[in-house]
Order: structure tokens, then sequence, then C-alpha cells
């Protein structure tokens, strides 16, 4: 961000750049030159109108452009090219002599004599003074909020749009599982043994019997 005292040494490179009121109107900054020991940038609105404005006044943002901490808006008409003057007052102190006639019939003579006198009066004079407050607070609802004065300041809000992600569970499906019974045949061989008892008789003689 570009200081005030850094514009005041080298304005000229605000030549070109782009610059938005409080209420969004786009303009561009033509050419800066001195009044009275001031820098003035000229700046040119999209519509062809121009206006002068003190380069302190000029705010740097984080896109590179330059913001007014007012609305601009045309005062007064002069032929085919609109004019804005922002006047700003300050008051000076004029000490001077007169003569005056007496009506009496004599003869003066004048001498002069300097003599040095401090004179400190109060003078007025307005200036702006800008301060950048952080708020970071979300804006319930729709409607942004619009400016506002707090007794003698008036309060500009700037916007910007955030992403806002939020995680959230999701019933993708359902998997059902039943068990179902049913019979089936399955034939097999199977081998089985079983036992059996021969009796063979003998007799006397060793034969063996039927």
């Amino acid at each position: 961000m570009v200081n005030n005292s850094e514009q005041r040494d080298t304005p000229d490179h605000l030549v070109g750049a782009r610059v938005v009121d409080a209420s969004g109107h786009p303009a561009s900054v033509v050419s800066i030159r001195h009044v009275d020991g001031e820098a003035q940038a000229a700046i040119r609105r999209e519509d062809g109108t121009e206006m002068q404005v003190p380069v302190t006044l000029l705010a740097a943002q984080q896109d590179g452009s330059w913001r007014l901490p007012f609305s601009v808006d045309p005062l007064h008409e002069t032929g085919d090219q609109p004019q804005w003057h922002f006047p700003v007052t300050q008051e000076a102190l004029q000490v001077g002599t007169r003569t005056v006639d007496t009506g009496r019939g004599v003869r003066l003579h004048k001498t002069v004599s300097e003599t040095e006198q401090l004179v400190d009066l109060p003078l007025l004079r307005d200036e702006l003074a800008i301060e950048h407050v952080a708020i970071g607070q979300v804006v319930a609802g729709s409607t942004p909020p619009s400016m506002r004065y707090e007794g003698d300041t008036l309060v500009v809000p700037v916007l910007e749009e955030v992403l806002v992600v939020q995680k959230q569970l999701l019933l993708k499906e359902e998997v059902r599982i039943t068990r179902v019974r049913r019979s089936v045949r399955a034939p097999q061989s199977v081998k089985l043994k079983s036992e059996q008892i021969t009796v063979e008789r003998f007799d006397e003689s060793g034969k063996t019997q039927s």
C-alpha cells in the first residue's frame, strides 16, 4: 500500500490508474498537476466528465485500483462539460489602514514608522482523516449495509464475497440382507461295510458237515 507521503513525493505514477468512488462508479486518472504546492488528480469518469481531487484523498486497494471515500455527484454544468467542485474553506487575516478626514483646518506632518506586531488568530481548515477499520463480520441477509454518518464521520462499508464450504452427512444407499432357507438334493455314492457270519461244523472224524 502507498502512504500519503509517497503520493505527495511521486504522484505521477497515478496517471492511468483506475479509480472507484464509494458508490462503485468507475473512473481513471488522466493527469496530475500541482496547485499551490498540492498535487491534484484529474479524474475522468466513463461518461467523459472530469473532476479535480487532491491526491491525498485516493486510497490504494489490494487489486491495484484507488478508491474515493465519497460518492461523486455533479453540482452544476458549464456548456457540455459537467464539472464538480469540492469547497475547502480557510480563514485568512487581512490588515490595512485608511485615512479619516476630521474636518479641522490644521496642517499635518505625517511621519511613517514601522513596528512589527505578532498576529495570532485561529484559522479554520477542512481536512479529511481516512481510517481503515477491519470488521471481518458476516453480513446477515442479502441486503448489503449502506453508508452512514456517525457524528462528523462518514462510514463507508467495504464488502467482499467469500466462499463458504459446509460438510454434511448424505445417506447414499442402504444394503439389505435377508436369510432365505431352501432344500437342495445332492446324490452321492457312499460305501458301507456289512459283516456276515458263516458257521462250519465238524464231526468226530474231522469231516466238515454241511
